[in-house]
């Protein structure tokens, strides 16, 4: 084997988390899924200096596949000084120097700016903000986990900054002598029904309580104490400044402060860069034409007109941005069938459960081209799945629907228009909007009408010095909660749940009345057992089997 393909192997096995020995078999066999081939192309970059894209991983999914792209890669790179990936991100983020004690300024990065404009237009709402749950347990020092905490965030330099307007545009300003606000209470020790109502409530309470980024950090926690060994707190964010994959890195650095600090080791090595320095580049970024390309290429892709996926049974009236929830659940032996159909399409979990999902929705509207909204990452650049800060993005993707054909060619359809997508996934969904509004005079809410997403699993628990810090899943939205103006009619969000997958379809609740929802997870029910089973079925037979439900 070549250095190339030992360097590669290590990391294949470490980030699938297989030993030695099962390098034979392919990504998608091993478990492979989109956020690990995220994780393994940013690895990649930093490892042999070449980017790759996510069809470069599915197309060669076996280790020596791989390996052979790679060594093609450094050596075209060598030859030329060109990159192999023309449209892959260029050059990329640096660390710029400050110094420690004085406040320093940046440009928000593209994706924030579209926050803010809401931000300032509905300054008193909460809809961007995130609650995440972390149980703590065991024999931790409340000082020197306060004092982590405290570590982490001034790692993250988004999580100490405030915002503000200045005659060349939004600036976010990171404060040194930044404040972390904590609100902490003793409840005693309750009983568990009576511990998780404290907490859905204060959780509840702390989802409603908009944060002026003008004068505020963008976090704050709400610490519930229960016994001496025993509490929940309530990390608060605003999504300006925190994604879903900086959940699991805050909890890790938190930890990793709180064991520098217990056992008197070294703290952390400081990051290759940080958010606002990424923020700093990606401005420049644009401006240099960076993301022209993809804009571009979403102008034509997302042109009107659109189809209808009103669901029937919808109402008639002004939405309120009012929640409400239904449960959905994929069972262990369903998710297994899942998984079996993925790796011999050679895709992912995730492209099936999407491709059922636009289909249940195109059986329940009668529309005959399936279109959705999804999350991505977005964390091509080397270094940037370390931090804290928002990177996560929204593609919209359309796949039409041919009733003739067989489950399993819309299957490869989907799978193509999310490769595609994922190549053009660095400009920000709201500019795409904008520019279609202006040029197209289209109505937002006809692009924006449904949502699909499956989140990683929480990492169950991380060890400490003396304890552990555990994440919890199970804050959803929930009834009666503000929702952003600009959220789609319906979402369904699924996540790894052990052997099984459990989410809500989270919907505007003066559009749909409850039983609309339920027979559309119903139908979404139906359609996962019949195409994992027999993926050779008509797409035809599957609409005309949910329509005599």
């Amino acid at each position: 084997m070549t250095d190339t393909g030992e360097r590669l192997r290590d990391l294949w096995n470490e980030l699938l988390d297989r030993p030695e020995g099962a390098e034979d078999l392919d990504f998608f066999s091993l478990g492979g899924q989109s956020l690990i081939a995220t994780r393994l192309i940013g690895r990649i970059a930093e490892e042999f200096g070449v980017r790759l894209r996510l069809r470069d991983v599915f197309d060669h999914p076996t280790l020596s596949g791989l390996s052979a792209l790679v060594a093609a890669a450094r050596e075209h790179a060598r030859e030329t000084g060109e990159r192999i990936v023309a449209d892959a991100p260029a050059d990329g983020p640096v660390r710029l120097v400050h110094t420690p004690s004085r406040p320093y300024s940046a440009p928000l990065a593209p994706l924030q700016e579209q926050f803010w404009k809401v931000e300032r237009t509905l300054p008193e709402a909460a809809f961007f903000n995130q609650v995440m749950r972390v149980d703590l347990s065991g024999n931790l020092d409340p000082r020197l986990l306060m004092s982590a905490l405290r570590g982490a965030v001034r790692r993250h330099d988004v999580l100490h900054a405030t915002l503000e307007e200045t005659p060349d545009g939004p600036r976010q300003t990171v404060r040194p002598d930044f404040t972390v606000p904590v609100r902490q209470r003793e409840y005693g020790d309750l009983d568990e029904a009576s511990r998780e109502e404290v907490i859905r409530r204060a959780a509840k309470a702390e989802a409603r309580l908009p944060f002026d980024l003008v004068r505020e950090i963008p976090l704050r926690l709400r610490v519930l104490r229960f016994t001496a060994t025993r509490s929940a707190v309530l990390v608060v964010t605003h999504h300006i400044a925190f994604d879903g994959w900086s959940r699991n890195q805050l909890v890790a650095d938190v930890a990793a402060q709180y064991r520098a600090r217990v056992e008197g080791t070294a703290l952390p090595e400081p990051l290759p860069f940080t958010y606002t320095d990424f923020a700093a580049w990606a401005v420049s970024h644009r401006a240099a034409g960076g993301m022209d390309a993809s804009r571009a290429y979403w102008l034509e892709r997302l042109a009107a007109p659109y189809p209808d996926l009103r669901l029937p049974g919808a109402l008639d009236g002004d939405d309120t941005y009012q929640s409400a929830t239904h449960p959905v659940t994929v069972p262990a032996s369903a998710l297994a069938s899942v998984s079996r159909l993925a790796r011999r399409e050679s895709t992912t979990d995730f492209t099936i459960l999407l491709a059922v999902f636009l289909l249940a929705v195109a059986c329940r509207s009668g529309a005959r081209e399936t279109m959705a909204a999804i999350q991505v990452a977005n964390r091509r650049w080397p270094g940037a799945q370390a931090l804290v800060g928002l990177f996560a993005n929204t593609l919209v993707l359309r796949v039409p629907v041919d009733t003739a054909d067989p489950f399993e060619t819309y299957l490869r359809a989907v799978r193509s228009a999310l490769l595609e997508a994922f190549d053009h996934q660095d400009v920000p969904l709201e500019e795409v909007v904008d520019a279609l509004r202006e040029r197209d005079g289209i109505d937002p809410a006809d692009l924006l009408q449904v949502g699909f997403a499956l989140q990683e699993s929480w990492v169950p628990e991380t060890p400490v010095p003396g304890g552990f810090l555990r994440q919890a899943s199970g804050l959803a939205v929930g009834d009666d909660q503000e929702l952003d103006p600009s959220t789609f009619g319906l979402t369904m969000e699924l996540r790894v749940d052990g052997p099984m997958l459990s989410g809500y379809v989270t919907y505007k609740a003066d559009r749909y009345p409850p039983e609309v929802i339920e027979a559309l997870v119903t139908t979404f029910d139906g359609i996962l057992r019949t195409v994992t089973g027999e993926p050779r079925t008509a797409v035809g037979t599957l609409v005309a089997e949910q329509a005599a439900l």
